[in-house]
């Protein structure tokens, strides 16, 4: 359910155009984090296309290719930019699953130290694999969409789960599938699809 205790607050809301066509930019601040929904169409919509995403330094902004964030990232707004609706939400306070930039970077240095992918990196480490929390885009989503259902763009489970314990409605789970990974990529997928419930192919 909705946590009532959390303050909302809305920043700003203005048109961009990108190379995938123009996208509505709304910013939030809750309980000091931002939050950001990038949306196309008319809203709201039952059965809105939805993905949320978590910010990843390393592959959005260096290219590193050992997982599969900046690939997810592009084919969703791919997508997004086809249909007639679209909400993509990017929460800034859930880098490294939640554990933050610092673990992150420990956690990548474990990887390419110890030949190992991220997830067996924080297993290493002793850290949890998930911390994420998904109150924030139920308030983003609730905002932009009311309580309509929607279609949510993952192959994480427990991202539907987090989701619907806020009240959000998610009738259909939409795949996310990056096309030809590195072979990094390809062991890091194996091992979400192993230790963490991932629905993904056989790499």
């Amino acid at each position: 359910m909705p946590d009532m205790a959390a303050q909302m607050q809305k920043l700003a809301e203005f048109d961009r155009p990108t190379g995938l066509g123009n996208f509505k930019m709304t910013s939030y601040l809750r309980n000091g984090a931002y939050a950001f929904a990038l949306s196309r169409g008319t809203l709201p919509v039952d059965d809105l296309m939805v993905r949320i995403q978590s910010p990843c330094l390393f592959g959005e902004s260096f290219g590193v290719n050992s997982c599969d964030c900046a690939e997810q990232l592009q084919l969703a707004l791919k997508l997004g930019s086809e249909a007639d609706s679209f909400l993509l939400v990017y929460l800034m306070d859930q880098e490294g699953r939640g554990l933050g930039l610092f673990q992150k970077i420990k956690a990548i240095e474990a990887e390419a130290n110890n030949d190992i992918d991220m997830v067996e990196a924080f297993k290493l480490l002793g850290l949890p694999l998930d911390l994420r929390e998904y109150g924030a885009a139920a308030d983003v989503i609730r905002d932009l969409n009311g309580d309509r259902p929607i279609r949510l763009m993952t192959n994480n489970p427990k991202k539907v789960a987090g989701l619907e314990e806020h009240g959000i409605s998610i009738p259909e789970r939409l795949p996310l599938l990056v096309s030809n990974p590195s072979d990094a990529c390809r062991r890091y997928l194996r091992s979400k699809k192993r230790e963490m419930g991932h629905l993904l192919p056989d790499f």
